[in-house]
Order: C-alpha cells, then structure tokens, then sequence
C-alpha cells in the first residue's frame, strides 16, 4: 500500500494525513502551541527546530520510510495534532509510537482516545500486532492516559536525558489483539 499525502483515518471531525518538510512551519507552530507539554519532558520551551527533529529523527537501524508523522487536522487548514511512530520497531510486528500530541484546547475531550483507536487501526493494515511507546515518569496524566488504552509496563529504564530533564521512561506496550 502506497502512503502519501492522502487522508490516512477520520475521527470526529478531523482527519489524519502523512506530514513531510513542506509541513514544518505548521508543526513548529504547533509545537509552541503544546510547549506545557514540551516544558514537562524537557524541561524547556519548545526549541527553534523541534518541528525539523520530529520529521527527521529515526532510531538506529531505521530509515525515513519507516517513519511516519501523521498530522491531525480539523479542517484544511489547522493542525490540531500529531502522531510519530516508526513501523516494525524494534520488533516485525510492532510499531513505536514515538509522540501523540493534541494542542491543549483539543485535550480532554475524548479526541485522544479515539485518535489511538483510529491510529491502532490504521497500523492493523501493515501487519502491527503490538505498539510499544515510552511515557517520562512525571507525565502522570499521559500515564493514566496509556492505561485507559489498555497498555501495561514491560520495563522502566535509567534516567534519560531530554533537553534539560533526566527522566525516568516507563515503557508501555499493548497487544492489538486484546480490545479495549
């Protein structure tokens, strides 16, 4: 299956297509408009390339074809949201979900639940059995957030660095088979 700019998944009213460099002026902007939650991991503002560095980085061993950020829109021209996961990471069947991030006015509405569900969905498509992701340890909100979703804890690493901040990751993953 070929994935472009075209529409990926619909929820509520927004739709989710597949972002590249043409979009990272709206990602940055979007970026700043989530800086508590920039601010909460990395103990900083949003920086100057944040946009350029979610479109770019890729773990050791992957490419940029198997990244994949995926903006959320509520209409044609406001991103509201977005996704970054890496397909087939770090195992065949499973996908890191690297970062889910609504901008704060969209948050505590029901969208993120739907926006996973859709997204987990969507990711079924390519043969994703599990998706694993890290939440920082202070995100307290996003951990219950991952739970709700039906993710457990597998490992809980050292302290990281992220900008200014050393955290504590707790690493989460859910098997796509078991419905929640």
């Amino acid at each position: 299956m070929n994935i472009s700019k075209d529409i990926l998944f619909r929820i509520q009213n927004c739709y989710a297509r597949r972002l590249d460099s043409t979009d990272g002026d709206a990602l940055q902007a979007l970026l700043e408009r989530c800086t508590d939650y920039i601010q909460l991991v990395c103990g900083t503002p949003t920086w100057p390339s944040a946009a350029q560095a979610l479109l770019t980085q890729v773990p050791e061993g992957k490419g940029s074809s198997d990244k994949f950020v995926i903006g959320i829109y509520a209409d044609t021209r406001n991103l509201i949201g977005v996704l970054d996961a890496i397909q087939n990471y770090p195992a065949s069947d499973e996908w890191h979900l690297g970062l889910m991030l609504l901008e704060p006015q969209q948050r505590n509405r029901g969208l993120g639940g739907q926006l996973y569900r859709a997204f987990e969905h969507w990711v079924a498509q390519f043969g994703a059995q599990y998706i694993r992701l890290g939440v920082v340890e202070q995100n307290d909100q996003g951990y219950r957030f991952w739970q709700r979703m039906g993710f457990e804890i597998i490992e809980k690493k050292p302290p990281q660095r992220f900008g200014q901040e050393d955290s504590i990751v707790l690493v989460m993953k859910r098997c796509m088979a078991t419905k929640k």
